[in-house]
């Protein structure tokens, strides 16, 4: 199998500056927008820059080239050659503040966030007639939205307060405070369970324990009335989910969200669709540590669904993420997906965010060969990672840590290299039983890997059948182990070769 080159994903920068990180973003339709807001008295009143802007947008999108330096942009503004590279700098520095404040107001202008702003300040104007018809115009904006999500109540909240604020001395009753109380509860809710889903989430991959016993009473409101809540999907969805967890993964739940998501798919903005799916990963990632192992296909499938549905991360740049990467990894390891596996690689390694990209095309290539069985070539590429360009902390690669040792530790294995295997064997023993971020179900699944794997290889050094069969009972009735599949394989091969 041969690898594109890493090398033809890099963008050569010959210039490092923010703002042409910036204006790479650009789409040409936005590129067009920055010259009009730069040629703009009232944002910007030096020609230079606009000139300057000129010169750079000639390079677009991707700012490269010999003749793209700072040498010959100087060159093109003055004419002259003796460069000063502080001329260069303050066009960038100055280029560099008009572009941020060109996306903040497109930012604002892509929700309704510029239109509220408005409303809030006539009011404070005392121009309340004004205010009073945006309000009414804003509201049969909103309450055209499918979506009853966060934004959706946050507006639905804030139109009920200006009304509010118009009409207090008009009146003894506000008629719409019920429906006002109701936006209330369905936006705290929404934000509240949003919140406590990256908690769920955390405890998912690492060793240690939130509370969600409030959470836990907001439920059991949203039970007892949950025909009022019906209307929004998403809050559904959410509702679901957690009932699913909090009932031990039972699956009615989580098949009754999977069901809502399914029907409103197409309404749901893009993060919300990141969000649920990285929620959902939860199920499955239960369901297989209790050693439901036919959940890992189905697990697989649901991931692959993700890449289908271009759910690759919460970024809007098409870049995937490393968790969901890192999982279909390893799910094709464990199912012996090759042909997945090596498509995967090819189509997605572009996905990867540039400063990661050789790390983890690495730890990619180690997995697929291993599967492939060059063991010798997957066990070279296990010592070429560096970890440092994966996650911003070191504490962070734990898992991609923990999957390379295990497979060199399998290389080692299958390389018949049993010293190495036996030294490797402690030296991650002593790594798993420090470590203050491994969960204590996980740290327990990995030393009995270890511990099995010891005992397989001293049968393969000196074969004992009573050994042999109390090393199988052990086996079978050992459901918190990682790789079974490969240990299942290994002793049947030494059954084969000794029975």
């Amino acid at each position: 199998m041969t690898f594109r080159s890493y090398e033809m994903f890099v963008i050569s920068e010959m210039i490092k500056s923010s703002v042409i990180e910036i204006l790479r973003t650009f789409s040409d339709e936005e590129l067009l927008s920055f010259e009009e807001f730069i040629r703009t008295p009232f944002h910007n009143k030096n020609a230079m820059l606009i000139r300057f802007f000129k010169i750079l947008k000639e390079y677009h999108p991707k700012y490269k080239g010999v003749n793209f330096t700072k040498e010959n942009l100087y060159l093109q503004m003055t004419g002259k050659s003796k460069y000063k590279d502080t001329y260069i700098r303050n066009l960038l520095s100055d280029l560099h503040n008009l572009a941020e404040k060109f996306i903040q107001i497109n930012m604002i202008g892509r929700d309704n966030s510029l239109e509220r702003l408005l409303i809030e300040e006539l009011k404070n104007r005392d121009l309340y007639e004004i205010a009073a018809k945006k309000i009414k115009s804003f509201e049969k904006k909103v309450t055209s939205e499918k979506l009853k999500d966060h934004e959706y109540y946050l507006n639905k909240n804030f139109i009920y307060e200006m009304n509010s604020f118009l009409i207090v001395d008009k009146t003894l009753t506000d008629n719409f405070r019920k429906e006002q109380i109701s936006c209330i509860i369905k936006l705290y809710m929404i934000t509240l369970m949003e919140s406590s889903f990256y908690l769920r989430v955390e405890e998912q991959r690492v060793r240690i324990k939130h509370r969600f016993d409030f959470l836990k009473h907001v439920l059991k409101y949203m039970e007892m009335h949950l025909n009022e809540f019906e209307d929004s999907p998403l809050l559904m969805i959410y509702f679901y989910l957690w009932q699913c967890y909090f009932c031990e993964d039972d699956e009615r739940y989580f098949l009754k969200a999977k069901e809502y998501f399914k029907k409103n798919f197409s309404a749901l903005t893009k993060i919300d669709k990141k969000n649920i799916y990285s929620v959902m990963q939860v199920f499955y990632i239960n369901k297989i540590d209790k050693g439901e192992t036919e959940y890992n296909k189905k697990y697989l499938d649901f991931l692959l669904e993700m890449l289908n549905m271009n759910i690759l991360s919460h970024k809007n740049n098409d870049s995937i993420g490393l968790n969901l990467y890192r999982n279909i990894i390893i799910l094709c390891l464990m199912l012996n997906e090759t042909d997945i596996l090596k498509k995967f690689i090819l189509k997605y390694i572009s996905f990867v965010e540039k400063e990661s990209r050789h790390a983890v095309l690495t730890y990619s290539n180690s997995q697929l060969y291993f599967l492939q069985g060059n063991f010798e070539k997957a066990l070279e590429l296990c010592g070429k990672i560096n970890f440092n360009d994966l996650l911003i902390k070191g504490n962070d690669n734990l898992y991609f840590k923990n999957d390379i040792k295990t497979l060199t530790l399998k290389c080692l294995y299958e390389l018949n290299a049993f010293e190495n295997t036996i030294s490797q064997i402690d030296t991650f023993k002593h790594f798993i039983r420090n470590s203050k971020l491994i969960k204590d179900d996980v740290r327990k699944r990995f030393i009995n890997f270890l511990n099995i794997v010891n005992r397989l290889i001293k049968l393969k050094n000196k074969f004992d059948a009573s050994e042999f069969e109390d090393l199988k009972l052990k086996f079978k009735n050992t459901k918190k182990i990682i790789h079974s599949a490969w240990i299942s394989a290994k002793i049947c091969e030494l059954e084969n070769k000794n029975v």
